[in-house]
């Protein structure tokens, strides 16, 4: 086989390149595969031969003696693994070997070896000879529509069980699909992106632009979005709509050669995938509808498992019904306004009122001046007109731009909401005068502009620029209104100043960024003379004043951030201890007080630092007993008390630092087991506990952690009986066996 028939993705590590076609293999002939370097043993496996490389790691053909097999041996990049991938690589791998399907490729052993750059992870997997790419297999077969959708089918199949084994691939594409000599598909590397952890991932995707994009044609958009807590089994179905698309039609759904990463990353997250019937009409109707269903950008319109997928698929080759219908126009406005009922109401109102209300002002005003006899009639008329105009045209320029915001609309649509309100504002203002109002919203406006233009994930990035023109021209304007009487508007004056100041950080220029945060301090001062009882005004203090030592911290001014955060140390007590109610600036003062103690920790000043994170766990507990609904405050007290136990660890009051650390585990363990359904609820319990364990491991503390750890499976499995449908939970159960096992006891709660 030729370096031709390498995976098109150089990122793609493929096992199975075959030594022959009759599927016994053979030793790689000399020079072919073997090169000079690679080692002639990892573990109890024999290297042969090199399979293909990547910027992950190395795969190879392998020998093991016991059983004697032919693997594919993959071995992760010596020193691209974190403590904390190794760690996680350990209870993850074991979860892998647990698939069993006939179109997935068994990982028989996952394991460590010590190579000389150090400890590296190796999966020793199914060797599939005579194998291709599911795509790449296709075309050289010249395989009619019927029997690609057949085998997506079997494809489609396999990772719904790898799905209900709570195994998420995470990077499916056509070169991790293997077609065997028989024609079967064998699905590699599955969840092994996922075992050896994002760093790795990353470190990957980095090596080349190349192998980027590549990776990226086959991402969802919340993979882009790099939010683990928003990946499910649904990026995978969306994984799969691109490789149905590809399979059929030889084509990609977006076209991503020469573009920057930022702007593919944009394309994925905002542009709607081509149709297959412009490649093919032969794709037109429900086949395309089925891959652009699985595509969706949204993953509840998504198919919502790989057997949905499947079962259309079958549909489709049966003649029968799919679930899947084309979203009309008509449909995609009713969904959007069903979600945002408020807002677009407010739109459509919008444009009637404005036509509506400049002619009716106008008209009135005419009339006001030709007939004196009713003119206080006309103008009041065209008061309440313009009255209406401009609280629709606020809402407009606020829940509606926040609305499209968390659609993750495109930059264009953003764009031409901004300039379709100051045209209409612009257009009022000729005819009704330049009010208060106006001026404001047009303020208001200029600083949607600036943080459009400063926005690093659109396509104007880095037009810092022209941020800092709308929001100076923000600035002016309220400080105008400001200068005519209308004080509250301070408040936008800090703000802009605030934003301003964030943009010379964004571009080291420091000592702009100060004088911008002093302009804010000063602002907000008379905001607060006037309207002392004002919290966001309280609030916004207290976060420029932060934002102040986060300069001066760059500026490496240590003395003043010593003195400035001691000062703002006490404010916040000031403030909140004036407000007892105020929740927010209750939780303000906490989370300064743990600013304060992470620096006295930094400078090895254990007693100051023991006193200030008990301090601001005292606030949480408090806010608890005040809030106890707040699910997220519970979140607050168990890591308060994992921050003051580490404390007392280093300051080597061992027993006491452990007792804060399992009170905070016992709060994480509950928060989980009553919210199970809370992906931030659930992923704690393993970060908490593998922190707790690794501190554990360090102090020679392992048989007190395997009773936390075992109490955690105790309360965790009634709840995992309970929601079997939660494979999530049943993914973080397992890792939790796995960490106990690690410990040394096998975890069997029945």
């Amino acid at each position: 086989m030729t370096t031709n028939d390498y995976p098109t993705d150089p990122n793609a590590e493929t096992v199975g390149l075959p030594s022959d076609d009759s599927g016994k293999g053979s030793v790689p002939e000399p020079g072919k595969f073997v090169t000079s370097g690679m080692p002639s043993e990892i573990g109890r496996y024999k290297i042969l031969g090199i399979i293909a490389s990547g910027g992950m790691g190395v795969v190879y053909e392998a020998m093991q003696e016991a059983p004697r097999r032919r693997v594919g041996l993959k071995v992760i990049k010596a020193g691209a693994a974190s403590e904390m991938a190794l760690h996680r690589f350990h209870f993850e791998s074991q979860t892998l070997a647990k698939l069993s399907h006939p179109n997935i490729a068994q990982v028989y052993e996952a394991g460590t070896w010590e190579s000389e750059n150090g400890e590296v992870p190796f999966f020793a997997m199914e060797y599939i000879p005579g194998a291709r790419g599911i795509v790449s297999y296709a075309e050289k077969k010249n395989l009619p529509i019927r029997d690609r959708l057949e085998l997506f089918s079997k494809v489609c199949d396999a990772v719904h069980h790898a799905h209900q084994k709570g195994i998420i691939h995470r990077d499916l594409k056509p070169d991790n699909i293997l077609i065997d000599a028989n024609g079967d598909p064998k699905i590699i590397d599955f969840g092994v992106a996922r075992a050896t952890d994002a760093d790795l991932a990353v470190t990957t995707m980095q090596t080349t632009m190349g192998q980027l994009i590549g990776t990226l044609q086959y991402m969802s958009p919340e993979q882009c979005d790099a939010d683990p807590d928003r990946i499910d089994t649904r990026s995978d179905v969306y994984a799969l709509g691109v490789i149905l698309f590809q399979l059929l039609s030889g084509k990609l759904p977006y076209d991503l050669r020469r573009q920057a990463i930022h702007e593919a990353v944009r394309i994925i997250k905002e542009q709607r995938p081509i149709s297959m019937s412009t490649v093919s009409t032969i794709l037109r109707g429900d086949i395309d509808t089925i891959a652009l269903k699985a595509m969706e950008k949204d993953c509840d319109r998504r198919y919502q498992s790989a057997a949905e997928l499947a079962n259309d698929i079958n549909h489709f080759l049966n003649n029968e019904p799919i679930i899947a219908r084309p979203l009309s126009i008509g449909y995609q406005v009713r969904l959007f306004t069903k979600k945002y009922k408020r807002t677009c109401a407010a739109v459509i109102l919008l444009v009637i009122s404005v036509v509506l209300g400049l002619l009716g002002t106008t008209w009135g005003m005419v009339e006001a001046n030709r007939q004196e006899a009713i003119a206080m009639e006309q103008r009041d008329i065209a008061q309440e007109r313009y009255e209406a105009i401009m609280d629709i045209s606020r809402e407009v320029i606020g829940d509606f731009y926040e609305g499209i915001e968390r659609l993750n609309a495109a930059m264009e649509v953003r764009k031409l909401v901004l300039d379709s309100s100051m045209g209409h504002l612009n257009d009022l203002e000729k005819t009704a005068g330049s009010t208060e109002k106006i001026r404001a919203a047009k303020a208001k406006t200029h600083g949607l502009y600036g943080a459009y233009y400063s926005g690093l994930t659109s396509a104007n990035l880095g037009d810092i620029a022209k941020s800092k023109e709308h929001n100076l021209k923000s600035v002016e304007m309220y400080k105008k209104l400001v200068d005519d009487g209308f004080k509250r508007y301070n408040f936008n004056v800090a703000l802009g100043y605030g934003n301003l100041a964030h943009l010379n950080r964004m571009e080291e220029e420091y000592a702009q960024s100060l004088i911008h945060i002093k302009n804010a301090k000063d602002t907000i001062a008379l905001l607060i003379k006037d309207f002392p009882d004002d919290v966001n005004a309280l609030r916004f203090d207290s976060r420029i004043r932060l934002t102040n030592i986060d300069v001066l911290v760059k500026l490496e001014r240590i003395d003043e951030v010593r003195e400035k955060l001691a000062d703002l140390v006490e404010y916040r007590k000031k403030i909140s201890s004036e407000s007892p109610n105020q929740f927010e600036l209750q939780r303000d003062y906490a989370n300064i007080l743990l600013r304060v103690a992470s620096m006295h920790l930094k400078d090895e000043e254990y007693k100051d630092s023991i006193l200030q994170y008990q301090a601001a766990l005292d606030i949480r507990n408090s806010l608890v007993e005040k809030h106890p609904e707040n699910s997220w405050l519970l979140r607050d007290v168990a890591w308060g008390n994992y921050f003051l136990g580490e404390a007392y660890l280093v300051d080597s009051q061992i027993n006491v630092g452990l007792d804060y650390l399992e009170e905070g585990l016992r709060i994480v363990q509950n928060r989980c087991v009553g919210d199970p359904t809370n992906a931030r609820a659930r992923n704690d319990v393993t970060l908490y506990l593998g922190s707790y364990a690794d501190k554990c491991e360090a102090l020679k503390q392992r048989e007190r952690a395997k009773e936390s750890c075992y109490g955690v499976l105790l309360a965790l499995q009634p709840v995992v009986e309970d929601n079997p449908e939660n494979y999530a939970l049943s993914e973080i159960y397992d890792k939790v066996k796995v960490i106990h096992e690690d410990m040394g006891q096998v975890a069997t709660a029945e």
